[in-house]
């Protein structure tokens, strides 16, 4: 009986591809200069953001959904993140907010995360440091001197406020590049031995960055780092399970999210080694979609074509539904796009019933005996007669 309502409760979270999650650029202005950026080309002083007045617009035009994430630049920059978030609770009953940031300010973010986590208890509310390694490294791939020092002082700061706010949570985010190969293992484990977070999250780096040679991340180093963090985020996962979920349901998270983990390794090893397809469908313009911050409309943060809000009087629907967004979203369908994003990637394996009900539990049954590195994510993996580039014997 309780496996039949595990089974009913996971089916019932498949809804039909509906819309489940909004990335909003609320600001092109950032105080960092990443030299992994994928954004850099839309950052500028003077790029605000759109209005609370049009932000108001474009969520009462908007279906309910469950994720916002916020993003930028920097989205601590805007002083009204507070009352951003308070407009699409209000409108559209969102269940979680994500916030990134490079933790230069922390004062100011530690005030905006108590804020946030005032606005209402059920609401499940993440900040999501972005940090690359120790001190000199991190300092060096984000172009700030003391940012390491900030960010740190900004995780603790926001780990204290957790004893306040139960639904407040502290993520650490690590995008793994051609300079960081050898230290993001190590600081992995710095973070989990110190308990700096609630969890860690490793991100390959994407899209056109002002230095494009931090994309030169050999295969065998990426599928090194994924064996070794796996562990780290196992615990994290496991913890995080046992305190959202009870008895099968809480096994079945566990299996599920540790399973998820690695089919999206497994799908970004195999897109940046072999540049391959996803297994499942990209539910881009369809589940999942992204506003910039001067109003543009995308179906993807790496898709170019557009439209722009200002042209529909900020009714996103209408946006949504455009000639422009669905031949985006057809387009995103046929694999000729499938990347590595995080975002898309889960989400559109939520939304694939053989990556949610097979793939996941068989790679989880496959790591637990020792048989997922060597069958997965070598180079003979795929392709036995071909070698990745870059890769000479």
């Amino acid at each position: 009986m309780n496996s039949l309502r595990v089974l009913k409760r996971e089916l019932s979270s498949m809804r039909n591809n509906s819309f489940e999650m909004l990335i909003f650029f609320v600001t092109g202005r950032c105080n960092a200069k990443c030299h992994h950026c994928f954004y850099w080309e839309n950052l500028g002083p003077t790029h605000v953001g759109l209005s609370l007045e049009k932000i108001e617009k474009v969520a009462h035009s908007m279906p309910n959904f469950g994720t916002l994430l916020l993003s930028g630049g920097e989205p601590t920059l805007r002083s009204d993140l507070p009352e951003i978030i308070k407009i699409f609770r209000r409108n559209n009953n969102i269940r979680n907010v994500s916030v990134p940031t490079n933790g230069l300010l922390p004062e100011r973010i530690a005030d905006l995360a108590e804020r946030i986590a005032q606005i209402d208890p059920e609401m499940y509310v993440t900040f999501n440091l972005s940090i690359d390694g120790f001190s000199e490294l991190h300092d060096q791939i984000r172009g700030v001197p003391g940012n390491y020092d900030s960010a740190m002082k900004t995780l603790r700061k926001i780990n204290e406020l957790e004893q306040d706010y139960p639904n407040l949570r502290t993520y650490v985010n690590s995008v793994i590049c051609a300079d960081n190969l050898e230290e993001i293992v190590p600081f992995a484990n710095f973070v989990r031995e110190e308990r700096l977070a609630d969890a860690h999250y490793f991100e390959i780096i994407r899209g056109d960055p002002p230095e494009v040679r931090l994309k030169a991340v050999p295969p065998e180093k990426l599928s090194y780092i994924y064996e070794s963090v796996t562990p780290i985020q196992e615990y994290y996962l496991s913890r995080d399970a046992k305190r959202r979920r009870q008895g099968l349901m809480a096994a079945w998270r566990y299996i599920s999210d540790v399973g998820n983990l690695l089919n999206k390794y497994r799908h970004q090893w195999r897109i940046h080694s072999y540049d391959t397809q996803w297994d499942f469908t990209c539910m881009a313009g369809e589940s999942i979609g992204v506003i910039d911050y001067n109003g543009q409309t995308r179906i993807c943060e790496l898709r170019e074509d557009n439209v722009n809000l200002a042209d529909f009087d900020y009714d996103f629907s209408k946006a949504w539904d455009s000639v422009t967004l669905r031949r985006e979203a057809t387009i995103a369908k046929t694999h000729t796009c499938d990347c590595t994003h995080t975002c898309f990637i889960n989400t559109s394996m939520r939304q694939d019933f053989s990556a949610r009900f097979w793939d996941a539990p068989w790679l989880f049954f496959k790591y637990k005996i020792g048989k997922i590195w060597k069958d997965e994510f070598t180079i003979d993996s795929y392709y036995p007669h071909q070698e990745p580039e870059g890769i000479t014997n």
